[in-house]
């Protein structure tokens, strides 16, 4: 019932379906952004953020604590009885959140943009309760997450790309009401495929049921600090369109939205890199510390390889590449991108290093940190953005992102290992040259820029990788009986 597929295979899977997913999705925003306007694209990102927020409080962790203890359970009925528990009470926790929801949104300041915008987007919260890819996580099913996730991506891009306009044009609602409508069918429709792959796996459908009270309590005691750490968490990915939409113009969340979603997508990667890792490091940390140890190791080490680059290159090709996806009306983008690619790189180390935290089970020592950081990004973006517009809330955000990683990266000190420490150092180099070679080529059109770059960067780094990858598992081979 549990795949065997190895973690090489898992994230190949999850990092082809990212790029198609993600491809898609960048093709949507820029096609959204010139259909709406600065103005009407702003309302709908700021929904989103909202949306964003109803999502993981809904949620509260649940998704999480159920894929590290699926990926424990061996006995199919096992897992098939904790799967329809596990859903019983995301569907209890949906309603609350759905009812809390349509009382609060009245009373926050973007409300009267387009009231029906939010409130469309709030209802995703009932069809997040069949979202079963965390069933497939669990199991290591990994290449049906992969379905998901690119069906989401495809079936979403193509009902904007080719209904958008002819719904408008037969309905006279204007456009900004029907993007929230596409995407709950899109989610549906994928929650339908993963729904019919669970029912063949297990021989019944996953239906929500109500586990006994003290089992319910056990679970709530565990997810709440999973979940107060993913609202938290939530302030420092998008806190800075939330006070946007109530202290700026629609016009000027839109220029923001139009950077960071883009830069976003270091944040998701890291998210599907988790995907794939937590089943089998949640099981390591248990059984066997020392390998759970240099597993952690390897794969920041690669991580921090690929998000170096993207800092650096972000920073320097940044206001050219908004300049190349989005038209004249986006011109505040292009520096507030060049600030987000530095601080979202941050905060993606920094959720490799919290969701380490969780896997080991010690989740109650990730939630101060995220407290700490979270006043600072609602506290700078609330002072910075009267004054400085997008840019300030972006500056915001990078205090906040920099410090979370700091401070992760001293809680988990014990982990590191010296070779860790060598690998930076030797990438250094090829970053810098990277920098060096992309500033020199600064009349060439961005994309050649950014290809020029990538080849230097991959060409220098590429010995440092192997020779960490070599000791990382060449160490692993000598504890071995």
């Amino acid at each position: 019932m549990r795949g065997s597929r190895s973690i090489v295979h898992n994230l190949g899977i999850l990092t082809a379906a990212q790029i198609t997913a993600q491809l898609l999705n960048v093709w949507v925003l820029v096609f959204l952004a010139d259909r709406l306007g600065a103005h009407w694209f702003g309302v709908v990102q700021v929904g989103v953020a909202f949306l964003a927020y109803a999502l993981t409080t809904a949620e509260w962790g649940m998704f999480a604590l159920g894929v590290r203890e699926i990926s424990r359970l061996d006995a199919p009925a096992e897992v098939l009885r904790y799967a329809r528990t596990h859903t019983g009470l995301v569907a209890l926790q949906a309603v609350v959140i759905l009812a809390t929801g349509l009382v609060v949104l009245p009373r926050l300041p973007f409300w009267s943009a387009d009231p029906w915008v939010f409130v469309l987007y709030l209802l995703a919260v009932l069809p997040q309760v069949f979202n079963f890819t965390w069933i497939a996580v669990g199991l290591e099913r990994i290449p049906w997450v992969g379905a998901v996730k690119t069906l989401h991506s495809l079936a979403y891009a193509a009902m904007v790309l080719l209904l958008l306009d002819p719904l408008v044009d037969g309905t006279g609602v204007p456009a900004q009401r029907w993007v929230p409508v596409l995407f709950l069918a899109a989610m549906s429709l994928a929650n339908l495929f993963i729904g019919l792959a669970a029912r063949r796996w297990f021989g019944h459908a996953v239906v929500p049921a109500a586990p006994p009270w003290p089992e319910a309590r056990r679970r709530w005691r565990e997810t709440a600090s999973m979940g107060a750490n993913a609202v938290v968490m939530r302030i420092l990915r998008n806190i800075d369109l939330i006070v946007l939409g109530i202290l700026a113009t629609p016009a000027v969340a839109g220029n923001y939205a139009a950077a960071s979603r883009m830069i976003f997508l270091l944040v998701v990667a890291i998210e599907v890199l988790w995907n794939a890792l937590l089943p089998r490091l949640s099981r390591l940390a248990v059984r066997d510390p020392s390998e759970f140890r240099r597993s952690f190791n390897l794969y920041l080490g690669f991580v921090v390889a690929g998000l170096l680059p993207l800092a650096v290159g972000g920073n320097l090709t940044g206001p050219d590449l908004i300049d190349l996806l989005y038209s004249g009306e986006y011109g505040q983008a292009g520096p507030v991108f060049r600030v987000l690619a530095v601080s979202y790189s941050c905060l993606a180390v920094a959720m490799f290093l919290g969701n380490t935290l969780v896997a080991t089970g010690r989740q109650g020592a990730y939630f101060p940190p995220l407290v700490v950081t979270a006043v600072i990004s609602v506290t700078l973006t609330a002072v910075l953005v009267p004054r400085h517009g997008a840019v300030g809330a972006s500056w915001g955000m990078f205090a906040a992102h920099v410090t979370l990683a700091v401070i992760l990266i001293a809680i988990n000190r014990r982990l590191f290992v010296r070779r860790l420490g060598w690998l930076l150092l030797m990438l250094l180099p090829a970053a810098t040259l990277m920098g060096l070679t992309v500033r020199a080529a600064d009349n060439w059109h961005v994309v050649l820029r950014i290809g020029l770059g990538a080849l230097v960067y991959l060409a220098l780094a590429a010995l440092p990788l192997r020779w960490y990858r070599n000791r990382q598992l060449a160490e692993r081979q000598q504890v071995r009986p």
